[in-house]
């Protein structure tokens, strides 16, 4: 198989099962970068549906930008976060760290770091000191930019279809980062929309099927691709 057309398959197969009615997968219409390191943050340890209410409860409780956002009661942000998914207390400092660094550095202008690739991953390494996949998640969705984000779901989806290994079954390091990054570009069609939709999918199949724990392999409509499931196929279902 030429290589990019096994990912692209995969992908595919991916949007049929989880794009439902034109409605995308992981992420809303989001495209001011403010919002999106909100919603990234409020995602970091929640399932898909908690990710959307707990933001849409944000932006309803005041609007999301960085001023609205410090004006949230700390009980109120807390059970915003908690909506999410666990560690609220952590995700709301995180959420007010994040408001309270981008008001004090950029004002309303924070879009503009954004024109350039290395000035907005410069700014977001080190004036906020953001994880890689941060980084990268912002400067594909917020500046278009053709770079493909991992995380933790997205990176034990694609090593077990096949594509490089993990140094550690439980956390990404920066060596797999980077080595599972390079696979992916070179897999990938070299086109924003496309590399969001990818994003979108993986990381939906990681947290509804594809799970650290008890996979639901004989639910998976990639089980003909899957390296993982030809080891360890699921237990057969017994007959009533």
């Amino acid at each position: 198989m030429v290589i990019g057309e096994r990912l692209q398959k995969i992908v595919e197969i991916l949007i049929a099962r989880y794009e439902v009615d034109g409605k995308k997968a992981e992420l809303t219409n989001l495209s001011d970068p403010f919002q999106l390191g909100a919603w990234y943050i409020l995602g970091q340890h929640a399932k898909h549906n908690n990710q959307a209410r707990a933001y849409d409860l944000l932006r309803r409780a005041k609007g999301v930008t960085p001023g609205q956002l410090l004006s949230i009661t700390e009980e109120k942000l807390t059970r915003i976060a908690k909506l999410a998914g666990p560690y609220e207390d952590d995700c709301a400092k995180e959420l007010y760290a994040f408001a309270d660094r981008i008001e004090e550095k950029c004002g309303q202008d924070f879009s503009k770091m954004f024109e350039s690739q290395t000035g907005a991953s410069k700014f977001l390494k080190t004036e906020l000191n953001k994880t890689q996949s941060f980084v990268d998640f912002m400067l594909l969705y917020g500046g278009r930019f053709q770079v493909f984000p991992l995380d933790n779901r997205i990176a034990r989806v694609v090593t077990r279809l096949g594509f490089g290994k993990m140094q550690s079954a439980e956390e990404l390091t920066e060596k797999s980062y980077r080595d599972l990054q390079k696979i992916l570009e070179a897999e990938s069609i070299k086109n924003a929309d496309w590399l969001i939709r990818a994003h979108s999918v993986l990381r939906r199949h990681g947290a509804d099927i594809c799970r650290a724990a008890c996979p639901a392999c004989d639910q998976c409509p990639l089980i003909n691709e899957c390296l993982y499931v030809k080891k360890h196929p699921p237990a057969p279902k017994l007959e009533k």
